[in-house]
């Protein structure tokens, strides 16, 4: 069956159509499955995560399978992609898309010039504890203490669509990213588990964003990552509405305003036939 894949500024996914896993008997039930086995870097093609494109009449669905199989509502480096995908195969007419996620309908500015860029409305972040979910009696979980291996670290949790923790950091060379993001992501207090990420501050309109993602590890990039250091950032008055984040391969302009706007690229990067078994 056909696929593509694509990255996000380091961030990759294989995108399949629904169609086309139908006509090969694969049903939603296996979706799980043949995500762990298509992001696979050994025995498969490779990916930080799936995705799957459901055609409806006047949007698109996307279906999102991290690389060990679990279920996300979004994922910001992938819509990107998923919007090129989009575009590449004439699926929807002119430059501004509608996107049915679990998070919500989004709608996609394109700029599908020499290089493919997308403006992104992700909506509006969640504070409130019982929906991000973190397990807390307070009303926000804002530049809190948690203890991991015997070290306070103050971090704050949001759902930006998914649920994500910020801790800021002087530099990068004194914390153990993999360490520390693991035992913050699985730590109980956050019941569905929580994405990671560490930013150190520039200035006030310029920050560099590490992300530890939950369900797939350490990543070189993360869409609603940077959204949420941006906004939790902006709250505590450490930057403006407006930064870039600067990631390894690249940059995302990310706004706060009323709702939260990201703009990057998406490269494709193949396409090809995968034998699922």
């Amino acid at each position: 069956m056909k696929f593509e894949k694509y990255h996000g500024l380091g961030n990759d996914f294989i995108i399949f159509n629904y169609k086309d896993l139908i006509l090969n008997n694969i049903k939603e039930e296996n979706f799980s499955d043949l995500a762990v086995k298509v992001c696979n870097i050994h025995t498969g093609i490779g990916a930080d995560g799936m995705m799957v494109l459901v055609e409806k009449e006047d949007c698109c669905q996307m279906i999102f399978i991290n690389s060990d199989g679990s279920i996300a509502s979004m994922c910001g480096n992938g819509i990107r992609c998923f919007s090129n995908y989009i575009y590449n195969n004439k699926i929807l007419d002119g430059t501004n898309y509608k996107v049915e996620t679990l998070a919500g309908l989004l709608n996609l500015d394109i700029y599908p010039n020499e290089k493919f860029t997308v403006r992104v409305n992700m909506g509006k972040p969640t504070l409130k504890p019982n929906v991000v979910p973190v397990d807390t009696f307070k009303e926000k979980f804002i530049n809190e203490e948690l203890v991991i291996d015997g070290k306070d670290y103050k971090v704050s949790s949001l759902l930006m669509g998914v649920p994500h923790t910020v801790l800021f950091v002087d530099d990068f060379k004194n914390i153990d990213l993999v360490k520390v993001g693991k035992a913050i992501e699985n730590n109980p207090i956050f019941p569905k588990k929580t994405n990671v990420n560490f930013v150190q501050i520039l200035n006030e309109d310029e920050v560099i964003v590490e992300t530890w993602e939950r369900g797939a590890g350490h990543t070189l990039a993360c869409g609603t990552g940077s959204c949420a250091s941006v906004v939790i950032g902006e709250l505590l008055g450490y930057l403006n509405s407006k930064v870039t984040v600067h990631l390894r391969l690249g940059d995302l302009a990310i706004e706060v305003k009323d709702e939260i706007y990201m703009t990057g690229p998406s490269n494709l990067i193949a396409k090809g036939e995968y034998k699922y078994n």
